[in-house]
C-alpha cells in the first residue's frame, strides 16, 4: 500500500473539483528585478486520477488542482518552492523550467497559497518571483476521527504488546452500570485474563469463528482511513479483513465507562470476537480509551453490562497501539510541551549500544544505555561541548501541529518525520526503527552527539507513547573504524502538558 498516494487520493475524494483554469500573465513579483522571470509563463492545474490500488492513471484539469503543469520559457531551469509556517522552504521541484509539480497544503489551512520561483543569474544574483494559486485542501477532521486516522488521514494500529501485563485481548470486569476507568485500563491494568502472544492466541480456537487467518500475529496491522474504512493485514501485508466504521456518542470527559462508541461492520477489526461467545463478532464497541498512540475497546457480555446494581459483570477488551502518528503524539493534535525524562533519577542523555536503542522499543525507556546523566547533570555537558542554549534541567520544548518547535531556552525550529523510512541513520539498514525524525533550526533539547561533539538534525525514532519520546543516533557509520563499538547517543523526553 502506497500510503502517500492513498492519503492524497482520499483527501481529494472529499473535495469537489471546479472548472479548469489556465493563466498566462498577471504575476506578482517579490522584487522589481524579477519582473521578467515569469513573463510568458503558463500554468494549468490538475487533479490526479487513481486506480483502486492507489496508482495514478491520469490527470484531469481543475481550477484548484494540486498538480500544476508549468512552462517558464524565460529560463532553462529554476527552483520552485512553498514556505513553511516557520519561514523555511519546502522545495517542490528543482532543475527544470517546465514539467509538473505537486503541492498539498496542510489539512484545514487556507486554500489560497503562494508559490515561489527562484532563478540564479550568471552573475550570482538570485531573483525570486511569486504567484498565488487556489489549491484543494482537506477539511479538518472531528477530534475523535483524527485520533483514529491521524492528521494524515490514515493510521496503522497494532496489538499493544506494551499494555499492562502485555494482555492484548481477553476479559475484564465492570462494576454495576458498566463503570470502569479507561485510563486505568491503559496505564495500570485491571483486566482479569488475556493473551500476550501469537502462541497464546493459537490456543483460543474456540473463540475464533473464522479460523486462524493472520490477525492472531503480534505483527498484524489494522489501518483506519478517513473515508470510514478499516482494513486488516496479516504480518506479511496480505489483506485479511475490511469493513466500515463510524464513531458516535463521543464524550471524552467521561470519568468512568465509555467515552464513545465505535460502530463497525461485523468482523472489521483485528480478532473481532467476543470472548466466551462461540465466535460472535460485535458490530459496536465501547471506546474505553483513545489517544494518538492508544486505543482500548470493550464489549459487555452479550452486549449489556449489569445494570441492576448486583455487582461485577464480564466484558471483552482489545488493546491496540500506533507507532505511526508522530505528530499526534508530539502535539496532541494541537500543541504539547515536553521536557527531559529523568524520572527517579534515570539517565535522559548519554550513550549506549546503538542497536540496543534502535531496536529496543519500550525497553529503551529505561535500559540499553552504557553511560548517561539525569537532567541535573546536563549543565556540565552543555558547558563541556560549548553548546549555546540553556537546554538543561527544567528546559522544555513545545511542539505545534503546524510543525514548529519552540524551546524555553529561546531556541526555535521545525520538525518533520517519515515513519515509512525505517532504515537506520548512519548506514545501518536492518530496518527495525520506528522511522526518522528530522528538525531544522535549533532542533530538540541539547541535540549534541556524545563524544562526537556535533549537533544532529536527524534521528532514529526508537519509541513513543502518550507521554514518552525516545530518539537515538549512531556515532559512527556502519563499517567505520569504530563500528565494533556500535556506539549511539540517546535522548529521552516526557510530556509535561496536554
Amino acid at each position: 500500500m502506497k500510503k502517500s498516494i492513498l492519503l492524497f487520493a482520499v483527501a481529494l475524494g472529499l473535495l469537489t473539483a471546479c472548472n479548469p483554469i489556465k493563466e498566462e500573465k498577471g504575476f506578482n513579483v517579490t522584487n522589481i528585478s524579477t519582473d521578467k522571470l515569469l513573463e510568458g509563463a503558463t500554468f494549468t492545474q490538475y487533479n490526479a486520477i487513481y486506480d483502486e490500488a492507489g496508482n495514478i492513471t491520469g490527470y484531469e484539469e481543475a481550477s484548484d488542482g494540486n498538480f500544476i503543469k508549468f512552462n517558464i520559457p524565460s529560463v532553462q531551469s529554476l527552483t520552485i518552492f512553498a514556505k513553511k509556517p516557520d519561514g523555511s522552504e519546502q522545495i517542490l521541484l528543482t532543475g527544470k523550467s517546465g514539467g509538473m509539480f505537486n503541492y498539498v497544503p496542510m489539512r484545514g489551512s487556507d486554500p489560497n497559497q503562494t508559490i515561489y520561483f527562484r532563478f540564479v543569474n550568471q552573475n550570482g544574483e538570485e531573483v525570486v518571483a511569486s504567484k498565488d494559486f487556489v489549491f484543494q485542501v482537506a477539511a479538518d477532521l472531528a477530534t475523535e476521527v483524527k485520533l483514529l486516522v491521524s492528521d494524515d488521514g490514515t493510521k496503522v494500529w497494532k496489538w499493544n504488546v506494551n499494555a499492562p501485563d502485555g494482555r492484548v485481548w481477553g476479559n475484564m470486569g465492570s462494576g454495576a452500570g458498566g463503570t470502569y476507568n479507561g485510563a486505568d485500563l491503559a496505564f495500570k491494568g485491571g483486566t482479569w485474563w488475556g493473551v500476550t502472544s501469537e502462541e497464546e492466541f493459537l490456543t483460543q480456537g474456540d473463540h475464533c469463528s473464522d479460523g486462524f487467518i493472520g490477525d492472531e500475529s503480534m505483527d498484524a496491522t489494522m489501518v483506519f482511513c478517513e473515508d470510514g474504512t478499516i482494513t486488516c493485514y496479516d504480518a506479511d501485508g496480505k489483506q485479511i479483513r475490511k469493513g466500515n466504521f463510524k464513531v458516535t456518542d463521543w464524550n471524552p470527559t467521561a470519568e468512568s465507562g465509555k467515552i464513545g462508541t465505535l460502530n463497525t461492520d461485523a468482523g472489521s477489526i483485528l480478532w473481532p470476537y467476543e470472548i466466551n461467545s462461540g465466535g460472535n463478532k460485535p458490530t459496536w464497541f465501547e471506546i474505553a480509551y483513545l489517544s494518538p498512540s492508544r486505543l482500548i475497546l470493550c464489549y459487555p457480555d452479550k452486549g449489556e453490562w449489569n445494570y441492576d446494581g448486583s455487582g461485577w459483570t464480564e466484558g471483552t477488551f482489545w488493546q491496540f497501539y500506533s507507532e505511526t502518528d508522530v505528530k499526534g503524539v508530539l502535539t496532541d493534535n494541537d500543541n504539547a510541551t515536553w521536557t527531559w525524562d529523568d524520572e527517579d533519577g534515570k539517565q535522559c542523555w548519554g550513550n549506549g549500544g546503538y542497536t540496543g536503542f534502535a531496536y529496543g522499543g519500550a525497553s529503551s525507556l529505561t535500559g540499553n544505555s552504557w553511560w548517561g546523566v539525569a537532567s541535573d547533570g546536563l549543565a556540565e555537558q552543555i558547558s563541556n561541548y560549548g553548546y549555546g542554549l540553556d537546554d538543561g534541567a527544567g528546559a522544555t520544548m513545545t511542539f505545534t501541529s503546524d510543525g514548529l518547535i519552540t524551546k524555553s531556552s529561546g531556541g526555535k525550529g521545525a520538525f518533520s518525520y517519515d515513519v515509512n523510512n525505517k532504515d537506520d541513520v548512519g548506514g545501518y539498514k536492518e530496518g527495525k526503527t520506528w522511522g526518522r525524525f528530522m528538525t531544522t533550526g535549533d532542533g530538540v533539547l541539547f541535540p549534541v552527539r556524545i563524544n562526537a561533539g556535533t549537533t544532529t538534525d536527524e534521528f532514529d525514532i526508537v519509541y513513543f507513547d502518550d507521554n514518552h519520546f525516545v530518539l537515538c543516533y549512531p556515532n559512527y557509520p556502519k563499517g567505520g573504524d569504530n563500528a565494533n563499538w556500535m556506539e549511539g547517543t540517546f535522548w529521552r523526553f516526557k510530556k509535561v502538558s496536554k
